[in-house]
């Protein structure tokens, strides 16, 4: 009941101070984050849709924090920059230039992920990674100076393994791209199956070159396999043209695909569902999902209605949570020094509420973000963005009660004794 009485302004700042700290400590004065959003040349592309969320996540995170900053008197701002690739190195010096931000936020790829992670190590400079899943940044490439709020390959693979086995889909067609990260999300998929799913098993592997088409002979091994469900393991515009190949061949299966951040837009939805009306419709792994209806995501949902005039996607959702992140190190931590952040986000007594209905911490073998995910079922017919997908699950289950909720959001990903990260 008190949630309803609550102004939208009371509720932010019940969420940010709502914390547990590390000790009592006068916020700092200046807090300056900086975030390098995607650059997208192409409007109608995908990777325009993801750079689109991002920046309004960006700018509705600095619109709210400044509210609660104002309260301390603090210089607050969020300090943006567009870049893509290797430029995402001269982003971010330029953003920290002169003492402008104090830490970083971004990557949108593994090859993003992997310059800023280097960068900020040889700086010095907090950096958290927005949207980048590649295992390889939790454990071979790590650094000490990156945290992670993008989920890992390893847990939306995970997740995808324990939602679709348990609703009696045992039999994989993998597709994999020909790639380092493809070749990685095939494993890592391999070991979520048979480690921890008796019954589930590989029918059928193909190897697609990055940026082609699915050959006849692929197709032919699909519709022969058996397979209750394919997963694609490739690139966002592959899954479609996949999905189109499968669909005129008169395959009839279950079809998902990996959670690159342009196949968590609506837009990638709509495509999906042109592309292959029937595949197309299917389930999506997802960071965050618009028609989240509790947990206080709510009213963050709402609010960013308001704001944009369409729903919170997950790209807006990870970039926001990036600026609260460092915002919430700098306001209890009482400092912007490198050490003092990197403590704070480090420590097992910090605690952030991402509106997933849980406090969730980083680990601190490899610095992910513990926290749910969601699967979307694709709606066939809706018009309404919001309504394009509709939330049909959530893993782990975090309201079973009796159970320890770290342990239980450990239960997606790479564990301690499996890391090869070494700090």
């Amino acid at each position: 009941m008190l949630r309803s009485l609550l102004s939208p302004t009371a509720l932010i700042i019940c969420g940010v101070f709502a914390q547990p700290v590390l000790a009592q400590a006068e916020p700092a004065k200046q807090v300056h984050i900086g975030v390098i959003l995607p650059a997208a040349t192409d409007p109608q592309s995908l990777e325009a849709s993801v750079a689109k969320a991002a920046q309004q996540g960006a700018a509705m995170a600095e619109e709210e924090f400044q509210l609660n900053a104002s309260m301390f008197e603090m210089d607050f701002a969020v300090v943006t920059a567009q870049a893509n690739g290797a430029d995402v190195v001269a982003a971010a010096d330029s953003l920290v230039a002169d003492g402008k931000a104090f830490a970083i936020a971004g990557a949108f790829d593994a090859e993003e992920g992997r310059l800023l992670s280097d960068w900020s190590a040889a700086k010095g400079v907090p950096f958290v990674n927005l949207f980048a899943a590649d295992d390889r940044l939790r454990n071979e490439l790590c650094k000490p100076t990156s945290f992670h709020v993008a989920p890992s390959a390893a847990m939306y693979l995970d997740s995808l393994a324990g939602w679709f086995v348990r609703a009696g889909f045992r039999n994989w067609f993998i597709v994999e791209a020909d790639t380092e990260e493809g070749a990685g999300q095939y494993a890592r998929l391999g070991r979520a199956l048979n480690d921890r799913h008796f019954g589930a098993r590989e029918v059928g592997h193909a190897v697609v070159p990055a940026g082609g088409a699915i050959g006849e002979d692929v197709l032919s091994n699909i519709s022969g396999s058996g397979a209750d469900v394919v997963v694609l393991l490739t690139p966002a515009e592959d899954q479609l043209t996949a999905l189109k190949a499968m669909e005129a061949a008169g395959i009839k299966l279950m079809v998902t695909g990996f959670p690159y951040p342009e196949t968590q837009t609506r837009s990638f939805f709509a495509l999906s569902r042109e592309a292959a009306p029937k595949l197309g419709s299917g389930m999506r792994a997802t960071a965050w999902e618009p028609t989240l209806d509790a947990y206080g995501a709510r009213e963050l949902n709402a609010r960013y209605m308001d704001r944009w005039g369409e729903p919170m996607e997950a790209a807006a959702w990870a970039t926001y949570q990036g600026v609260k992140v460092f915002f919430e190190a700098a306001m209890f931590g009482g400092s912007t020094e490198p050490d003092a952040v990197l403590n704070y986000l480090s420590a097992p007594t910090s605690v952030f509420d991402v509106w997933k209905g849980i406090g969730t911490s980083f680990r601190p073998w490899d610095h992910q973000l513990r926290q749910p995910l969601y699967l979307s079922q694709i709606d066939e017919t809706a018009t309404d963005a919001k309504q394009m997908g509709l939330l049909v699950g959530e893993l782990p289950a975090i309201y079973m009660p009796g159970t320890d909720p770290v342990e239980r959001l450990d239960q997606m990903g790479d564990l301690a004794s499996q890391s090869q990260c070494r700090f």
